[in-house]
């Protein structure tokens, strides 16, 4: 694991793990930094997707094909129009950075806390959302398909709230469009990428598409998010935001979407395993101490302990407190 890697090289000096790019990165704060570091293109996730599905363990089938579905459409679009004019961006090149993503590791604590495929253009100014959901009709009683909106916009928000926090100097962010697609339909409507005027409403047929800027978007990042992401930026030696720039960014809980009807929306993810990132398909055991993480094999408890140790001693000592 990457994470095992950075630790091996902790000690030398100079030495930081934002020095090392990983195609697997779930830490949008991470990606963002290291796209200013190291360039767009350094962060280009589109080779996972050059790989058959059994190759990226990490997503399920459904999930890896739905990404690919647009990755491909947004690099075929490329291809016709890149260098071309008029330029709807900088050299018409959109770049795919993430697949699927936390704000900052850690911050994530519900389903509906994870965004998906996250491309950018080469000024690191512009960025498309898209987040790939299942069917939208539902047999099961639960009508979650009317919550997708809710949580495509809410994802926006929190994004755009990160770039100004973390772009508030350089490269500001001008916009952040968002759509989803979903299992019954899993192309982007073509005016997602031909048309970047403005906001869209869905039809029976289209979802909307969001166009998220930093005069309209509701600050959406709590306190504990910019705490995680202050320490991102002090262990790379970079530049904290000025407190007027945090208060710009600062949201509530209470400005959450609710997910009553969309329960999948509010559950953590009780079969992935903490250390490997594997997806079974029941439910897997807790950790036994701390009960805040699951694993799927002893091998993977037991290899995950040094790092995990600390917080789990910290997490069963303020339970008992």
């Amino acid at each position: 694991m990457m994470e095992d890697l950075a630790s091996a090289f902790a000690g030398l000096s100079g030495f930081s793990p934002m020095m090392m790019i990983n195609r697997s990165c779930t830490c949008a704060t991470t990606r963002l930094i290291q796209c200013r570091g190291f360039g767009v293109y350094q962060n280009d996730i589109s080779a996972k997707f050059d790989k058959s599905p059994d190759e990226v363990p990490d997503l399920a089938k459904e999930d890896f094909l739905a990404r690919k579905k647009i990755i491909d459409q947004v690099a075929a679009w490329v291809d016709e129009h890149q260098d071309k004019t008029p330029q709807i961006i900088y050299k018409n090149e959109w770049v795919p950075i993430l697949y699927g993503y936390e704000i900052v590791k850690g911050s994530a604590k519900r389903n509906r806390d994870w965004g998906h495929l996250i491309f950018t253009d080469l000024t690191l100014t512009r960025y498309l959302l898209v987040m790939c959901f299942g069917d939208p009709k539902c047999n099961c009683g639960s009508p979650f398909h009317h919550d997708y909106d809710a949580i495509v916009k809410y994802n926006t928000d929190r994004f755009m709230s990160l770039l100004k926090y973390l772009h508030h100097d350089d490269a500001r962010p001008n916009w952040v469009r968002a759509t989803y697609t979903t299992s019954k339909n899993r192309s982007l409507d073509p005016d997602f990428l031909n048309s970047l005027e403005g906001p869209k409403a869905g039809t029976s047929t289209t979802p909307p598409i969001f166009h998220v800027t930093p005069d309209n978007f509701t600050p959406s990042l709590l306190a504990s998010d910019i705490e995680k992401i202050d320490n991102l930026l002090t262990s790379s030696r970079r530049k904290l935001p000025p407190s007027s720039v945090k208060n710009e960014v600062l949201g509530k809980k209470e400005g959450r979407p609710e997910m009553k009807t969309y329960l999948a929306g509010n559950e953590k993810n009780k079969r992935q395993c903490a250390y490997c990132e594997k997806v079974g398909k029941h439910d897997m055991p807790m950790c036994g101490r701390c009960k805040l993480v699951r694993y799927c094999s002893p091998e993977c408890q037991k290899a995950a302990w040094v790092n995990h140790k600390i917080f789990c001693k910290k997490a069963t000592s303020t339970k008992a407190a």
